[in-house]
């Protein structure tokens, strides 16, 4: 069992031994918003970090989505909360798709995956598309439509949670500025800005900035295995 308080992690299995803490310097980390923990007072805006390329070659990676820290303090950067990994699944019996899961990070490593949180895999001719989350496995139009026949505005819904995406709006340097609202209420939970695709390397971070209410319950995981969606949807369509 991994227990987390704050910023300091518990290693499981310790035989016995003292826990091991990682302690963080509090002035510098915003606070790790888990399941089950009060939202914080003010919205809270994470960095998706650079493109990681597996040491393999296969084109497999990862990258991490980390909170901005509350104060420029160089001596220890923020903790990620989550882990975003991508493969190619080469199956001779399917399409040809790629894999995108989102984890927790591991309590012992930050950089190592934990918790599955979710997953979608879309092929690359967009027919085969399926989306897990918990122990939910279907295909992902039962939970991604389009509306008004837009490929830049979206519900989602799974379970109790509804969520509409909308991308219609480009910054001056041509970055989608995609704004998730709460359904049925259309209150706004977040905002993600992930970068121009015309933009010349290097490209500038993507970032999403999820207010209070999007921390609340396990709206976090939906907002950002959604906006990964939304973006690969958008993409495609390219």
């Amino acid at each position: 069992m991994i227990i987390r308080y704050g910023t300091q992690h518990l290693s499981p299995d310790t035989g016995g031994t003292t826990p091991r803490l990682h302690h963080r310097d509090p002035l510098s980390q915003p606070p790790r918003y888990t399941l089950g923990a009060a939202p914080p007072s003010q919205p809270i805006t994470y960095t998706f970090t650079p493109w990681t390329p597996s040491p393999s070659g296969s084109g497999d990676g990862h990258l991490l989505l980390v909170p901005q820290p509350l104060t420029r303090n160089p001596r220890e950067p923020p903790a990620p909360v989550y882990r975003i990994t991508a493969s190619v699944n080469l199956d001779p019996f399917l399409p040809i798709s790629c894999i995108t899961q989102v984890h927790r990070p591991a309590p012992w490593d930050a950089e190592a995956p934990g918790e599955l949180v979710g997953k979608f895999e879309l092929s690359l001719n967009q027919q085969r598309a399926v989306l897990t989350m918990g122990d939910t496995t279907t295909r992902l139009l039962n939970v991604l439509s389009s509306i008004g026949g837009s490929l830049r505005h979206w519900k989602w819904t799974f379970n109790a949670v509804q969520l509409r995406w909308d991308c219609r709006t480009n910054l001056d340097d041509g970055s989608p500025m995609c704004i998730c609202y709460a359904l049925p209420s259309d209150h706004q939970l977040a905002s993600f800005v992930p970068p121009s695709p015309e933009a010349s390397p290097p490209l500038p971070p993507a970032t999403l900035t999820v207010f209070p209410r999007g921390h609340e319950d396990d709206l976090l995981d939906h907002i950002v295995l959604s906006a990964l969606v939304v973006e690969r949807k958008m993409m495609a369509a390219m």
